[in-house]
Order: C-alpha cells, then sequence, then structure tokens
C-alpha cells in the first residue's frame, strides 16, 4: 500500500529539518514554556514524525487513504483523469526528487537493475534484471541481462527488454516513473542499494553507508590536493558533493585537447591532469638595500633618493644627477663602506652619498616567534621520569 504522496512531501519536509537525520531515529517534541514571572511550568508534546505528518495532512486535506502502491505515471495520470494539474505535477516532481535524492544515485557502469512485474490477466508475474553499461562520452547504456517472462508469451508487445536503452543521461529514468521504484531492486558491487520491495526499511542503513562512502572519498580527494600543493582545490571539493570536474578550457593548438585538470586550478592550462601549478613564492627583500641621499650646495638640506637592489645602480643614479661634468667618487673616513659623489653645480659643490643598509628582521615578528616557542615548549611536567629522583 501507498501513501498519500502530498503526505510523504510533508513527512520528507520534517525529516529534512535536520540534513542527513536518520528517520528511523527522529522524533518531534513541541514545548509551551511559560515566563518565571508568570506560571513557571512548561507543557509538551512528543511523537513521531509520521504522526505529526498525519495530523497535519488531516488538517490540510482530511485524512489520508492508502491506495495500492502505483508507478508514478500511473498516479500521475490518474490525477489527470481527475483533472488535478497540481497534484499531477506535484507527484512526478516527488518522484524525480526521491529519484535524484538516493544515496545511491546516479547509476554506475555494472549496476544490476532488476524489475518485477506482478501478475496481471493470464500473463504470470515475471521479472528482468538489465546491467548498466559503460559510459561512453558522457552517456550510458542499460542492456536487458536476463528476464523470466513465459516462453509461451516472450515478446509479447515488446515486454521483455522494452526498458533496454542505448545511450542516456540517465538509464534508469524511464523505468523508475514507468514501473515505479516500488518494483525496482538495484545491486551494486554485490551489496543491495535499493529494496523496492521493502521500501522504507533498511533505507536508512543504506543512506548512512553511501553517506560514510562519499564522505571517505571526499577526504582522499582533499588529502591528494593538499600533498600536491592544492590547496585551493581541497576547499572546492569540500563544498562539492561530487569530484570535481575537469576544467575543459580549449588547448592552445587544435590539436592540444582540452585541459583536463580539475576546474578552479591555478594557472597555467595544460594537457595533463596530473600536471601541477606551481607553488606561489613571494619576493623575498634582499639581504642589503643601498639607499641614495643628496646633499645641497650648502649643507642644509638632504633629500633621500631611493633604495636600490644593487650597488652599482645606486652609484650610477648618485653620479648621473648632473651630465655636464664628471663625478668624483670617494670613500669616506670612517665609513669605507659609503660612497661620496661629489658633483660640480652653479650654486657650489653638491654631495650624493650611498649608503648601504642591511635588512634587519621585524622585532615584532621575532616577539611573536617567541612567545609561540614558549607557549608550545615543555616543562618539567612533560618530563616528569627524568625529573623524578631515582632514588624514590
Amino acid at each position: 500500500m501507498r501513501r498519500d504522496v502530498r503526505l510523504q512531501i510533508i513527512t520528507e519536509t520534517i525529516e529534512g529539518l535536520i540534513p542527513g537525520s536518520i528517520p528511523a531515529f527522529l522524533s518531534v517534541k513541541v514545548t509551551e514554556a511559560f515566563p518565571l514571572d508568570t506560571r513557571p511550568r512548561e507543557n509538551s508534546w512528543n511523537g513521531t514524525v509520521a504522526v505529526l505528518a498525519e495530523r497535519i495532512f488531516t488538517a490540510l486535506y482530511g485524512r489520508p487513504r492508502y491506495t495500492p502502491e502505483v508507478s508514478p505515471l500511473a498516479q500521475a495520470e490518474d490525477a489527470k483523469r481527475a483533472r488535478d494539474l497540481v497534484g499531477e505535477v506535484g507527484i512526478l516532481l516527488s518522484a524525480g526528487a526521491e529519484l535524484e535524492s538516493a544515496p545511491w544515485y546516479p547509476v554506475r557502469p555494472g549496476d544490476l537493475v532488476h524489475v518485477h512485474y506482478e501478475a496481471a490477466g493470464e500473463m504470470a508475474a515475471f521479472g528482468e534484471t538489465y546491467i548498466v553499461g559503460p559510459e561512453d562520452g558522457g552517456l550510458m547504456g542499460m542492456q536487458l541481462l536476463a528476464h523470466t517472462l513465459p516462453a509461451a508469451t516472450d515478446g509479447i508487445e515488446g515486454m521483455a527488454g522494452c526498458f533496454a536503452v542505448d545511450a542516456a543521461d540517465d538509464p534508469l529514468f524511464e523505468l523508475w516513473f514507468e514501473a515505479g521504484p516500488h518494483r525496482l531492486t538495484i545491486v551494486r558491487d554485490g551489496q543491495v542499494v535499493h529494496d523496492g520491495g521493502r521500501r522504507g526499511q533498511g533505507q536508512a542503513a543504506a543512506r548512512v553507508l553511501f553517506e560514510t562512502e562519499r564522505h571517505a572519498a571526499t577526504m582522499r580527494d582533499v588529502q591528494r590536493y593538499l600533498e600536491r600543493g592544492e590547496p585551493e582545490l581541497a576547499l572546492a571539493r569540500l563544498q562539492s558533493s561530487q569530484p570535481l570536474p575537469p576544467c575543459g578550457a580549449p588547448g592552445v593548438t587544435p590539436e592540444q585537447p582540452d585541459c583536463p585538470r580539475p576546474r578552479g586550478h591555478r594557472p597555467p592550462c595544460s594537457d595533463s591532469a596530473d600536471y601541477v601549478s606551481p607553488p606561489h613564492e613571494c619576493p623575498a627583500l634582499p639581504e642589503q638595500l643601498y639607499a641614495v641621499l643628496s646633499v645641497g650646495p650648502k649643507r642644509t638640506t638632504i633629500s633621500f633618493e631611493g633604495l636600490y637592489a644593487h650597488r652599482d645602480a645606486a652609484l650610477d643614479i648618485a653620479s648621473g644627477w648632473d651630465q655636464r661634468a664628471e663625478a668624483e667618487r670617494r670613500g669616506g673616513r670612517g665609513v669605507p663602506d659609503y660612497v661620496f659623489v661629489d658633483l660640480p653645480a652653479p650654486g657650489g659643490p653638491s654631495l650624493a652619498v650611498v649608503a648601504p643598509m642591511p635588512v634587519m628582521p621585524d622585532p615584532r615578528a621575532e616577539e611573536a616567534w617567541a612567545a609561540e616557542g614558549m607557549a608550545t615548549a615543555l616543562g618539567p611536567d612533560d618530563y616528569a621520569d627524568d625529573y623524578r629522583d631515582v632514588d624514590e
């Protein structure tokens, strides 16, 4: 027997209040708490999700009617005959959402899909088993593997193998809607992942199993990206419920394939999926810089002209202010590393100084590093056995 699809939607909505929850473990508690300054007491109601959903449904539509379980397409046709357009659309959307939210969805190559048909008229009950074929260009097929249709009725109206698919985005789609999920049994890697005959029984355990496998696959991808030095891909994988698709950027030449690296990678694109972008390196300051200063003719003004990484560049700048005369360079008494450049000028000779300036570490960074070391340093309590008197 099948519940009204509207009741099922209400039930699933309540269950979805806790994402990833196990429906069998859910309960509902409604509490009425009075302020302490009036009546310091509390009223509450406790019940299951099913009971609450049924009470909501009864208030909206009357008591739910349970009908024999039929396929989504048959339900939609019943609603169409009743001219219930909203019900028809709701049934189809609900069936599609149920398929796409299943923990095993989408089907994979190698999956076995068995469909059971009840006896109808003179036709005995029988079953068919399909196998999902390998992916080709993003499409998969589903071929008939075996069936139990009696020989006397074999091929009537093309019944056997009528849901075989050569290439489709989702080869299970038509079978899910026309035969119905209650008639399907799906086996993956020797394990039943969908048991239509026992819908609602054991589904929570299957969901937990698939969520665990999905989480493990995500963590494997994240670890691989981090080990390769691609934290941006690790973050993108954590935010995605599926493996990262390929970048797909077209190659530089027509012969070069589209970029197969994961989408969101750092430049450049490559024709190899295993290529790793070089890690980003911040430019480092040189150990020593050279400052150029100029002193005016009256020795009353000093100007800072710039810092240079190379000594020769600093000397060129210091000597090039007056292009009409040769500059005279000399060392300084007591400061042998300094270079003084005398420049003739109309108002009197001017002076330029090239001074080496070693780049010193940031004292605040050293203090932070020392504080971090002190916070993580081990003390006597961490070496109790070493500090304990050996005579004790």
